[in-house]
């Protein structure tokens, strides 16, 4: 919405012309700029891709008002008075939406109109709560306006909202005066609070209405607002471009008008001992801005290159889960497995270890840690394995292919041969360290682009009749 108040508020004051329809479109087509979203201070796991227009934007003024927001805008061109914006956006597949009326030079009774209607507004919001008829809700505020202004009952909306989420507006869910179904707590409601068919004052038009829309979730107190970023007090929603009211200061006597300098032509960027260092500046920004453009093109060809098994989300690492595989055939297993007893594969980056009478080979990326200890005349090997529950160094959240099947967490062999077991500790920790390594490389190496070839070239220096020859 800020967006649109500034491209509206550029456009009245620079007198120029454009339409409901064009400036609907040019508000549009930024969900696409993805400079604009990374200006825009949002969380962390914000994902812009993931939003989409509910519907197009919708811009009414000139006297010609739909508060049902079902049309699409007009080509009539944007004028000072009441202007209506509304805006349906889509995230994640849940839509949301947000309208607010916009008073350019408004008169006194528009502007005591306006803030009667935000008292009503606000007061809907209040009585949105779990265990509230729809009825009762569209009730109190009908009685609210009778007892205050009830010369505007005429001009109220005959329903003041409806439940919005996958579909923008459910047609089963409107509240008025004849929707008996009850709120419940987690449901999402956008609340249309509008007078129509007002007597204008304005020559441009004869009539003009007042809307506030905003996106609520419903609980058992006061009602979460989505939508208050966007504030529609009084203060933020009216312009004024024009002190015709003012008093203007009375004219100076003019001085001797010598042709001596336009002023009008000096500008304070356009100095003439300005102009080249301005120039220069200019050029030199535009070459960084492209410079950043390429940076960021690098990077993302060398993310898609070198990042396997691994996404990235708004800049925070997506884990998947990584499959690995020791031995593709029986063939492919160490010649001393067949005496069945606990071998270290560095070529195969494995453990074997004997259960049941067979080789059971376990890849490196599955063992958590290892270690021996001494029982008497006995030595316990014990090797703990990863599985869901348990915590991994600092990262807890190693993703599985199925987190609900049963896992071994850990295996105990023993042994008279202090030694051998040590021994197998020390591989088993050394092999370890080695695939830890290889993954920060890897990841290292996930936003590093290759660098082209160099092409050889012939340096000739040539002096008094001596020419000698450098390869590069």
């Amino acid at each position: 919405m800020d967006h649109f108040v500034n491209e509206m508020s550029e456009i009245l004051d620079a007198e120029k012309k454009m339409s409901h329809r064009a400036l609907a479109d040019k508000v549009f087509n930024k969900i696409d700029d993805i400079k604009f979203f990374q200006k825009i201070k949002v969380s962390a796991n914000f994902d812009f891709q993931q939003l989409d227009w509910a519907y197009p934007p919708i811009i009414q003024g000139s006297g010609n008002y739909d508060l049902k927001f079902a049309t699409d805008s007009d080509d009539k061109n944007l004028q000072p008075g009441i202007i209506l914006c509304a805006l349906g956006l889509r995230y994640q597949s849940y839509a949301s939406m947000v309208a607010r009326t916009f008073m350019v030079n408004p008169s006194k009774t528009q502007e005591s109109n306006y803030k009667f209607l935000q008292s009503i507004h606000d007061s809907i919001i209040k009585s949105l709560r779990d265990g509230a008829v729809a009825k009762d809700v569209y009730g109190k505020a009908l009685a609210l306006l009778k007892s205050k202004k009830s010369e505007l009952e005429k001009n109220f909306v005959k329903s003041i909202g409806w439940a919005i989420g996958i579909e923008a507006k459910d047609p089963t869910f409107i509240i008025n005066a004849k929707n008996t179904r009850v709120l419940k707590d987690g449901m999402t409601i956008c609340v249309l609070t509008g007078l129509a068919d007002l007597e204008g004052q304005d020559k441009s038009s004869k009539t003009y209405a007042l809307a506030i829309a905003d996106t609520v979730r419903i609980t058992s107190g006061d009602a979460a607002i989505f939508t208050k970023d966007t504030p529609a007090d009084p203060d933020s929603v009216s312009f004024f471009f024009d002190d015709e009211d003012e008093p203007q200061p009375k004219q100076k006597p003019k001085r001797d008008a010598r042709p001596a300098i336009a002023q009008n032509n000096i500008k304070s960027t356009r100095l003439r001992a300005e102009r080249t260092a301005n120039h220069d500046a200019e050029k030199e920004a535009a070459r960084r801005e492209h410079q950043k453009e390429l940076h960021a093109r690098r990077q993302e060809q060398g993310l898609e290159k070198y990042a396997k098994g691994a996404g990235n989300l708004n800049g925070t690492e997506e884990k998947k889960f990584k499959r690995f595989e020791s031995y593709k055939r029986d063939n492919q297993f160490p010649n001393h497995v067949k005496d069945l007893m606990i071998v270290v594969d560095t070529k195969g980056q494995s453990v074997v270890l004997p259960i049941m009478g067979r080789p059971v080979p376990f890849h490196i990326n599955t063992i958590k840690s290892a270690s021996a200890t001494p029982e008497g005349e006995y030595t316990s090997l014990r090797i703990n394995f990863l599985s869901p529950g348990q915590g991994v160094g600092r990262k807890d959240d190693q993703p599985f292919q199925d987190p609900t099947a049963h896992f071994v967490r850990s295996l105990t062999f023993r042994s008279k041969d202090t030694d051998r077991m040590s021994h197998v500790v020390d591989q088993i920790n050394e092999m370890k360290k080695e695939s830890v390594r290889r993954e920060q490389e890897k990841k290292q190496m996930e936003d590093v682009v290759e660098q082209d070839k160099l092409i050889i070239g012939k340096c000739y220096l040539l002096h008094s009749n001596v020419s000698l020859t450098y390869h590069l």
